[in-house]
């Protein structure tokens, strides 16, 4: 094993070598570099570099060194590739040698100019002839061999993280295509891609807790929005048939492997439609996304081609817990909820409950893609009521793997009903309900004004990074994940 390294020392010795340099009127950190290629072009045209002979200069941040005598192996990388420079004694000069060896180090930013070598190994290098100092790094970068596996410290140093694991790099590409393609695929159905507030002066659009601010200016308390709902329906009451918002929200809630306090959703709304248009919506996108970005409609275990299985949410729970649901009383639920194990709190009204009971025996068995539709209207209330069944609700959600993919429904457009759905949320607050919506009285007035029949959809879209790329931790799939700081 190798020697670990102490890094306060390492820290103190590149503070030595940075002021040495400021004191020979060297500039550790230039505006300006001169590259001429990247090292990916290099790399590319490696053959015709090589017999040209044709001079050029490359740079990137120095991953390892290797000195022996009067020269030097290195490997750098400048985000496009990696490649290996030599450097020797003989063609830098002895002074400029000794200066490469005194005050260069791994993880520094350096530019080589030079020219096309191949080594006896037949790797492509760069033989240099000059050297600069582009960025002095002042601490190394975690060993190559031994690299960064602790999960939590990957997370809190993602840059590290980045550097040591490039596969990394490949989980955030795959989020970058879904998020292209997801744009491509709404552009060419005719949506309109929007713009609303982050800031909300009602958290509503979904039933999660908030995260609260204060604006002074203004004297109020805003909210980071939990969903962009309400302002999108607002644009189709204002005459747009079709829009779309890739949206950050937040919401104020627990932290585990599929949630995240701050996160990334596409919400999307049509006039004119219903929960089973959005259904067909939902199954073309879904397949033709996993399609493009893995090449096949299957992920792992998981297949993605439409159509997807239906299940109506009452007839499924009716059948797990062995009872009619529209009969149980609430201290019915609370009893099975409790021998369940699941920690109900006395603020649970019968929405609540059914959606716990719902997790707990309905969801955790869900692995292909399917459509849990007709939700109860007490976990709804921006949705239209089924006609013949008043107590529920045009709704569906889409799972895979257990995990909630999309959530979609037949929008409410009632501005009475709407009315008195926000007041029975205003009573489940007063409960004690941290997560009922807030009353949208703006909102209703808009409705007020008429809303076509509109079809809305949520999706997630680290969900569906997760599950495209076969991944089971939402950490690893943002950036920079919500984390406890380290004192």
């Amino acid at each position: 094993m190798g020697k670990k390294t102490d890094i306060n020392d390492e820290y103190q010795q590149r503070l030595t070598k940075l002021e040495k340099l400021k004191k020979q009127g060297i500039d550790p950190y230039p505006a300006i570099s001169t590259r001429s290629v990247t090292i990916a072009d290099f790399l590319k045209d490696f053959s015709k570099l090589l017999k040209a002979k044709k001079k050029l200069v490359l740079a990137g941040r120095i991953l390892s060194l290797r000195l022996q005598g009067g020269s030097c192996f290195l490997h750098f990388d400048d985000g496009s590739a990696k490649t290996q420079a030599f450097l020797r004694k003989d063609n830098l000069g002895a002074e400029e040698y000794s200066k490469f060896k005194e005050y260069i180090d791994q993880a520094d930013f350096v530019e080589f100019s030079g020219t096309a070598f191949e080594t006896k190994t037949k790797e492509p290098t760069i033989l240099v002839e000059k050297f600069k100092l582009l960025s002095k790094a002042l601490l190394p970068i975690p060993d190559e061999y031994y690299g960064l596996k602790d999960p939590d410290l990957r997370f809190r140093k993602r840059y590290l993280d980045l550097l040591v694991n490039p596969d990394i790099k490949k989980v955030f590409n795959l989020r970058t295509k879904v998020i292209k393609l997801t744009r491509e695929f709404f552009d060419k159905q005719g949506y309109t891609e929007v713009d609303t507030p982050t800031l909300q002066h009602v958290a509503s659009g979904a039933t999660a807790k908030p995260f609260v601010t204060h604006h002074n200016t203004l004297d109020m308390d805003l909210y980071l929005r939990v969903a962009p709902e309400l302002y999108l329906k607002r644009l189709i009451v204002g005459g747009y048939d079709k829009v779309y918002e890739i949206a950050r929200c937040f919401r104020n809630e627990g932290i585990d492997h599929q949630h995240n306090p701050e996160f990334t959703q596409i919400e999307a709304y049509e006039a004119y439609k219903d929960y089973n248009d959005y259904m067909k919506l939902v199954e073309q996108y879904i397949e033709w996304l996993v399609k493009k970005a893995t090449g096949s409609t299957k992920v792992k275990n998981i297949d993605f081609k439409a159509p997807f299985k239906r299940i109506d949410f009452k007839e499924v729970l009716d059948k797990e817990l062995k009872i009619d649901i529209d009969k149980a009383s609430d201290k019915d639920l609370i009893k099975i909820a409790k021998g369940a194990g699941l920690p109900v709190d006395k603020s649970w009204a019968k929405g609540k409950l059914l959606d716990e009971l719902y997790k707990k025996f309905v969801r955790v068995k869900i692995i292909q893609p399917t459509f849990v539709i007709n939700h109860p209207i007490e976990l709804s209330p921006l949705s239209k009521k089924i006609a013949d069944r008043p107590n529920y609700v045009e709704r569906f959600q889409l799972l895979a793997q257990t995990a909630e993919l999309c959530n979609a429904f037949s929008e409410l457009n009632d501005p009475a009903d709407q009315e008195q759905r926000f007041k029975e949320q205003k009573k489940l607050s007063k409960a004690g309900d941290e997560e009922a919506q807030g009353a949208d009285d703006e909102f209703v007035e808009a409705l007020k004004h008429g809303m076509p029949p509109t079809a809305g959809l949520g999706i997630g879209i680290d969900r569906l990074v997760m599950i495209i790329g076969n991944i089971d931790n939402i950490k690893e799939v943002i950036m920079f994940p919500t984390m406890r700081p380290k004192k």
